[in-house]
């Protein structure tokens, strides 16, 4: 899901500034609702049950994880908006937290610091634009399948 706000502006500078310091290439905002989808089929389906409503979120935490994909990003304490979204798809809820990623890597950015992030958070967005991606490993071989506008 994408959105289009000053806060969004924001994030995707961050973003960028983590990507150009550590030779990475830059993604633009955004939360994951669904992955491995391994058909058209399997995406028409999955885009069939998703609501199609736009949904607003306060992002309050910074988070690091382990995994490449999910390595610093923002969480919000609330993610009953984005769980409503794919509360009818087989196997939900599952343990997928939705979070919008701020940098992918195996280590932190080296310019990382959790204090200089109090512009960023808390940070609410409307998220209004439901995206089809192919995606894999290299994210600059990410490509766009479809876009839905949500009402």
């Amino acid at each position: 899901m994408k959105s289009s706000s000053d806060d969004v502006g924001n994030i995707k500078n961050q973003i960028d500034s983590f990507a150009k310091e550590e030779n990475k290439v830059s993604f633009d905002p955004h939360v994951t609702l669904v992955t491995k989808i391994n058909s058209q089929e399997k995406a028409n389906d999955i885009l069939d049950q998703i609501k199609k409503e736009k949904i607003t979120v306060t992002f309050d935490r910074i988070c690091e994880g382990e995994s490449y994909f999910q390595r610093l990003y923002l969480t919000a304490s609330d993610n009953i908006p984005f769980n409503n979204l794919v509360i009818n798809l087989e196997s939900w809820p599952s343990l997928w937290v939705p979070h919008l990623s701020l940098y992918y890597g195996n280590e932190l950015p080296k310019s990382y610091n959790s204090t200089n992030f109090d512009n960023l958070i808390p940070t609410t967005i409307t998220f209004d634009t439901l995206e089809l991606y192919k995606t894999g490993p290299t994210v600059s071989e990410w490509k766009e399948i479809t876009t839905l506008s949500l009402g």
